[in-house]
C-alpha cells in the first residue's frame, strides 16, 4: 500500500475526532453523587437496630425502669433495713393499700421479713441489687465463655477434658451442686456470683468452641498459620471477630438469665438474707406467694412484677434484635 493511500485512510479516520468527542470538564458536584460514604461496621448496626420500633420501646422501659433505680428511693423511701442510726420503718399495719403514704402499699402479714414494710422502698432497692447481680454475673460469664470456649475451639488436646466436664454439668442437676455448696457457704453478694458463675459459662464457650472449629481451617486462617501467626494473634484477629454478634447478644441477655436465676436460687431459699439489708426482687417475689396471700391482695405479686416482666422482656428483644443488627449479611 502506498503512502499516499495511508495518509487518506488515517484522514479518513481522525478527521472528525473532535466533532465525535467533545470534553465537558469535571463537576464536583456529580463526584460526590457518585461517591459512598465509608463503611463503618457499629454505626451500621446501630442503625439496623433502631430501624425497629420495638427496640426503641424496650430501650425506653429500661431507661425508665433505671431512673427510678436510682431516684426512686430519692423521690420516696422508708428505710427497710436497720441500722445504727436508723432504725426500719414498719407501716401502722400490712397489707395497706397503695396510698399517698405508702405507693405501692406495705407488705403482707405472710410475708416475712417484709410484713408492713413500704413497698416502693424494697422493689427499688431490690432491683437495684438485681441488677447490679444480673450485670457481674453477666460479664464474667462472658470473659470466661470467650477465653475457654477460644482455647478450647483451637486447642484440640483439652478437647476431651472440656467434653466430660460438660457431660457431668449437663447430667448433674445444678439446683442440687447449689444445695450441697450452699450448706458450706454463708449467702453474700460473691458467693451468689460464685454459685451463678460457676457453669454458667459453659453454653457459650461450647458455642464458641464449635464455630472456631468450623472456620479456624479456612484458607486465610491456614495461610496465617503458615506466615507463623502465633495462637493468640489467630484467635484474636482471625477467629474472635466473626463471633461479635454472638458475644453482644450473649451478653444482653445474660443479665435477664442471671437476674431469673436469683429468683429460683430465692424460691428456694439459697438466695440473701434480707435481714442483712440484701434485698432482690426474687426475695418479694418468693415472700408474696407465701401461702397464696397474694390471691386475696394481688398488689403484692403486681408489685415486683411491673418491674421484673418490662425488665426481662425488654433485654431479651433487645438481645434478639442485636443479633441481626449486628449479623454483616444484613447491613447495606
Amino acid at each position: 500500500m502506498s503512502d499516499n493511500n495511508i495518509k487518506n485512510i488515517d484522514s479518513t479516520v481522525y478527521h472528525n475526532v473532535e466533532d465525535l468527542f467533545t470534553v465537558i470538564g469535571a463537576s464536583e458536584e456529580n463526584i460526590e453523587k457518585l461517591s459512598t460514604a465509608p463503611y463503618s461496621y457499629w454505626r451500621e448496626t446501630i442503625k439496623q437496630l433502631f430501624k425497629r420500633p420495638l427496640v426503641i420501646v424496650c430501650l425506653a422501659l429500661l431507661v425508665i425502669i433505671l431512673f427510678f433505680t436510682i431516684f426512686g428511693p430519692l423521690m420516696h423511701f422508708y428505710p427497710i433495713t436497720s441500722t445504727e442510726d436508723q432504725p426500719i420503718h414498719l407501716a401502722p399495719e400490712a397489707n395497706m393499700p397503695w396510698s399517698a403514704d405508702y405507693w405501692f402499699g406495705t407488705g403482707g402479714a405472710q410475708m416475712g421479713y417484709f410484713k408492713r414494710l413500704d413497698l416502693w422502698s424494697c422493689v427499688w432497692v431490690g432491683t437495684r441489687l438485681s441488677l447490679i447481680l444480673g450485670t457481674v454475673v453477666a460479664l464474667i460469664d462472658t470473659i470466661l465463655g470467650i477465653l475457654i470456649g477460644s482455647l478450647w475451639g483451637y486447642f484440640r488436646k483439652i478437647d476431651p477434658i472440656m467434653i466430660e466436664l460438660r457431660n457431668f454439668v449437663n447430667n448433674v442437676p445444678s439446683l442440687l451442686l447449689y444445695f450441697l455448696l450452699m450448706q458450706f457457704l454463708k449467702p453474700s453478694f460473691w458467693v451468689i456470683v460464685f454459685l451463678l458463675c460457676m457453669f454458667g459459662w459453659l453454653g457459650l464457650a461450647g458455642f464458641i468452641r464449635n464455630q472456631i472449629i468450623i472456620i479456624r481451617n479456612r484458607e486465610y486462617n491456614i495461610a496465617s498459620q503458615t506466615l507463623g501467626s502465633s495462637p493468640r494473634a489467630m484467635i484474636t484477629h482471625n477467629l474472635l471477630p466473626y463471633l461479635v454478634s454472638v458475644i453482644v447478644t450473649v451478653v444482653s441477655t445474660a443479665i435477664p438469665e442471671a437476674v431469673s436465676a436469683e429468683v429460683g436460687l430465692a424460691f428456694f431459699g439459697l438466695s440473701f438474707n434480707p435481714v442483712y439489708g440484701d434485698i432482690t426482687l426474687g426475695q418479694l417475689l418468693t415472700s408474696a406467694t407465701n401461702n397464696g396471700e397474694w390471691i386475696s391482695n394481688p398488689n403484692l405479686l403486681i408489685v415486683p412484677l411491673i418491674v421484673l416482666v418490662p425488665l426481662t422482656i425488654s433485654f431479651f428483644y433487645i438481645g434478639l434484635a442485636l443479633a441481626d443488627a449486628t449479623d454483616p449479611k444484613n447491613h447495606r
